[in-house]
Order: C-alpha cells, then sequence, then structure tokens
C-alpha cells in the first residue's frame, strides 16, 4: 500500500494519518501496545479492501459513509463483537482526524451494527484455581496468579505494575488500566506475601516495573501467556485456561457471592456498567464486604499454601 514517487517508496497521506493516530493512542492515550496492535491490524485490514475496491488508497476525505457502510457488509460472517470492534477501530481514527480540522464529518459515525450476544464470560472452578496455585513452581508464578485471581487483573496490568505501585503494609495496589484509568484494590493476604517472596527473588536490575522476564525486561503479554500454558500443563487439567478467564473468575466469585454490581466494576475497571451486568446471577444476594468475599476464591486450603 505504497505509492511511488520519483522512484522513491512514500507513505501515502491516509497511510500517514493512520500512523499518527496509533502513536497518539500509544502515547496520549496511554494504550498497550497490545491494544496499538489490534487498532493496527484493524486499520491496515481496512486499507486492504480499500485497495482492493478502488485499486488505490484515496485521501481521507475521500472517504464517505457509502464506503465504510460497503466495508462493513464485508465483514458479515465474523462474530458481531469482532465487527462492532472494527467499526468501532474505524470511527475512533476519523473521529481523531475531525478534532485535527483535516475532516467536517466522520464517515463511520453511527454505523448500524450487528448487536453482540451476551452472556457470562467464561469462569473456573474453585478447585481449578486451586489445582492452578498449587502448580507454580517460583515466587514469579504464584505471585502473578494470586493477582489475575484474587485482584482481578488484566493481562496487560500485570505488566504494568510498577514497584511503587505496591503497599504491602496497606495491602493495597494501585491499578494502572486501560486509557490511562488507575484504581486502587486490596491485596488478599496471600497475594501481598507472594509479592513479597518476588521482590525478595527479583532480579537486582534498575527497572520500575515489579514482575520482570529472565532478561530484567518488562513483561510482554506472551510471556504472561506462556508461563500460564506452563503452570496448566503441571496440572493435567487438560483445559484451554486464559489470563482473562482468571480475571473472568475473580469477577464471578464475587457476584455469586452477593457483591453489589457497581462494588464489582470499580475492582475491574470497568467504564461501562453493562459490561460488568454481564456478570450478574439471578440469586445476586445483598452487598457484603467485598474484600472478605474474595476468600471464598482463596480459602482455607490456598491460606495454607502461603
Amino acid at each position: 500500500m505504497q505509492q511511488t514517487v520519483d522512484g522513491a517508496a512514500k507513505k501515502t497521506v491516509l497511510e500517514d494519518k493512520i500512523e499518527q493516530f496509533l502513536e497518539y493512542q500509544k502515547s496520549y492515550r496511554s494504550h498497550s501496545p497490545l491494544t496499538v496492535s489490534t487498532y493496527r491490524c484493524d486499520l491496515r485490514q481496512f486499507c486492504h479492501w480499500l485497495v482492493g475496491r478502488l485499486g488505490h488508497l484515496p485521501e481521507p476525505s475521500a472517504i464517505n459513509r457509502e464506503l465504510v457502510m460497503q466495508w462493513t457488509v464485508k465483514l458479515t460472517g465474523l462474530a458481531p463483537a469482532t465487527v462492532c470492534r472494527k467499526v468501532s477501530v474505524l470511527s475512533s481514527f476519523f473521529s481523531f482526524l475531525v478534532d485535527l480540522g483535516e475532516l467536517d464529518s466522520n464517515p463511520a459515525r453511527r454505523i448500524p451494527l450487528p448487536k453482540p450476544a451476551s452472556r457470562i464470560p467464561n469462569a473456573i472452578s474453585e478447585e481449578d484455581a486451586q489445582k492452578l496455585i498449587g502448580a507454580a513452581e517460583s515466587p514469579f508464578e504464584r505471585a502473578m496468579l494470586l493477582l489475575m485471581l484474587t485482584a482481578g487483573l488484566r493481562r496487560s496490568e500485570v505488566g504494568a505494575i510498577r514497584l511503587e505501585d505496591v503497599d504491602l503494609e496497606n495491602q493495597t495496589l494501585l491499578v494502572r488500566g486501560k486509557g490511562a484509568k488507575q484504581r486502587m484494590v486490596p491485596l488478599m493476604p496471600q497475594a501481598a506475601q507472594a509479592i513479597q517472596e518476588y521482590r525478595a527473588a527479583r532480579p537486582d536490575v534498575d527497572q520500575p516495573y515489579l514482575f520482570l522476564n529472565p532478561q530484567g525486561q518488562r513483561l510482554a503479554a506472551d510471556y504472561i501467556n506462556r508461563t500460564l500454558r506452563r503452570i496448566i500443563a503441571r496440572t493435567g487439567l487438560g483445559k484451554r485456561i486464559t489470563p482473562h478467564m482468571l480475571r473472568h473468575t475473580f469477577a464471578t466469585h464475587l457476584v455469586r457471592n452477593g457483591v453489589d454490581v457497581r462494588t464489582v466494576q470499580e475492582l475491574l475497571g470497568h467504564s461501562d456498567l453493562e459490561t460488568t451486568a454481564n456478570y450478574l446471577h439471578a440469586d445476586t444476594r445483598a452487598k457484603q464486604i467485598a474484600v472478605a468475599l474474595i476468600a471464598t476464591l482463596t480459602g482455607s486450603s490456598l491460606a495454607k499454601q502461603a
């Protein structure tokens, strides 16, 4: 998707604006590398479609609502949530250009979208959670698992924890979430102890981040995935368990034990209450103290392992 000017390869205006948009998401909005990579893939797919449809990449101002609608039709067959995300990314890109004064309107605004299926996210059982933590062979593995299971951290949030964010004395953790949003979450005693043990074994390097890979660098998302897969293999569970399922497990146990949805929303760092509402069950009981109820996940059997 490049044009040749005087024999030299040069980015088109559209490609250049996309790069500016991605840099804005990374540097100003503080989105994770994984999120920026997803945006890049979605916008690149749209550009490939434009080349196939028009034979070239047009100026951003030449992309109208009709073209966007045609592209959306081409996405038919994908999961509704995937279609919504791709169109949302495109709309965010055009809104960025409108804010810069380079477009008068957003051609992807209010595009009709399929309704995503509403479902309760997958969670693992308490027994399986105990098996995972029991299979952790190092302070790093144990601390990482306990934070995802008892604090509901996203994979990207685990890698973003700084040494200064951990208050072991008060057993609290400052979480740096999506869009530069921050939230304070309580640390279960088992998680606090696991972090303390990991810090004692942590490589002595000048890095602000709590968790480091064997090379003494900040954790990448793939490293967290590989670590979890190794732990699962030791348990013999034979199940597909993802980092996000551990976060779902945390939320599901809270809701099943009566924590109100707004408290769960704050603990998870959801900006949209409807996202948190997916965890609601018909037997939700009256609100109880959230921190005490997280113990239903860790239980006495896990406490003995601490």
